[in-house]
């Protein structure tokens, strides 16, 4: 059986978590009704306060972050003018999967369960090209606005880490893409979904290796009652600890990337997976790679999700994934792909969408 690593519970984003009270609040429901439903100490009008000072526990933030999204998807779906999705019947949907064989099982049985409960969940489609599977959520909405943006990123980043758990493995992402324009910080954006996201894309899905697929469902009925506690809110709550030092490290890096933030250096890494630095190395030195090679690949993914995404210049770029000049940043980008970056984003424009294979 595998197990899983859980995060020491460490202090989350008091700015995302003002963030989402802010929508809720804009939307005219009641942040403070909200803070009380989530059992927080704190008041909303603390946590709306910029100057505020306090700092909110990993549960505090999963607790309010669940409370926010029910209230942002049911106010995205009165303006639809249909009944919005209910714990009960996501719960009812994690457990029709957790008897299914493998990977490929669940996303099937998971396609029919969707367009059972359509419109209230998004209709899913599993498209594989060669060693490649994309998993798409096609959404219903016809309001593209800042509730049904944080409730369809939600949703799309359960799926994965859904799909993650029950295989007993970190699902390694090759692209997320997204329909809507950036709408939420990026911090928000990074928060949700620990992947850069390509925006005003042709629909919401994500990319992986398609060897996944195959992989086994390694878990019981009462794991899956022990996960739905808190799952899909706890946003560190699945890591798997038989997954490869060097992918849990890429999570981490991805995360910072993805947020706009400076690396973390080396030392810092080692002491979040409670290692010393010369035991980070080592281990690292044992997969065949060391943190300058995963910090080079994870700057790789973000610089072509960008380039793709279409909005930031090339120095724009550079910057984003920490390089000083535009010249610099050419030449690692094309030592890492064989481009410069203004070929690589004219060769994806010409790339059509990879076609359906049943």
């Amino acid at each position: 059986m595998k197990h899983l690593s859980i995060p020491a519970p460490r202090l989350a984003s008091i700015a995302v978590a003002r963030e989402l009270l802010w929508y809720v609040q804009r939307n005219g429901d009641d942040p403070e009704a909200l803070v009380r439903r989530a059992g927080l100490s704190h008041p909303a009008k603390a946590l709306l306060d910029p100057l505020w000072t306090g700092q909110l526990s990993r549960l505090e933030f999963s607790a309010l972050y669940a409370e926010a999204v029910w209230v942002l998807d049911a106010h995205a779906a009165r303006q639809e003018g249909r009944p919005p999705l209910t714990k009960p019947e996501f719960d009812l949907f994690c457990q029709c999967l957790i008897s299914c064989r493998t990977l490929r099982d669940v996303i099937g049985r998971a396609t029919t369960f969707e367009a059972m409960l359509n419109p209230r969940m998004g209709m899913l489609e599993l498209v594989q090209d060669g060693d490649v599977a994309e998993f798409r959520m096609a959404t219903f909405r016809t309001i593209r606005n800042i509730s049904s943006y944080v409730s369809d990123l939600t949703g799309l980043s359960t799926h994965h880490r859904l799909f993650s758990w029950l295989i007993g493995e970190d699902i390694r992402l090759l692209a997320v893409g997204f329909r809507y324009s950036p709408l939420v910080s990026r911090e928000c954006a990074a928060r949700l979904m620990l992947h850069p996201v390509i925006h005003n894309a042709a629909e919401n899905m994500f990319r992986f290796p398609a060897h996944f697929l195959e992989r086994p469902v390694m878990r019981t009925s009462a794991e899956l009652e022990r996960l739905l506690e808190r799952f899909p809110f706890d946003l560190e709550q699945i890591l798997s600890k038989e997954a490869p030092l060097s992918e849990r490290v890429r999570v981490v890096l991805h995360s910072a990337l993805a947020a706009g933030q400076t690396l973390p250096t080396g030392a810092a890494i080692a002491r979040q997976f409670h290692l010393s630095t010369a035991t980070l190395k080592r281990r690292l030195a044992e997969e065949g790679l060391t943190l300058l090679d995963i910090k080079n690949a994870c700057r790789g993914d973000l610089a072509r999700a960008l380039l793709d995404d279409g909005g930031l210049t090339v120095g724009d770029i550079a910057q984003r994934v920490g390089f000083s000049d535009s010249a610099t940043f050419s030449r690692a980008f094309r030592q890492w792909t064989g481009h410069s970056p203004g070929a690589w984003r004219g060769r994806t424009r010409m790339v059509p969408d990879i076609s359906i294979q049943h």
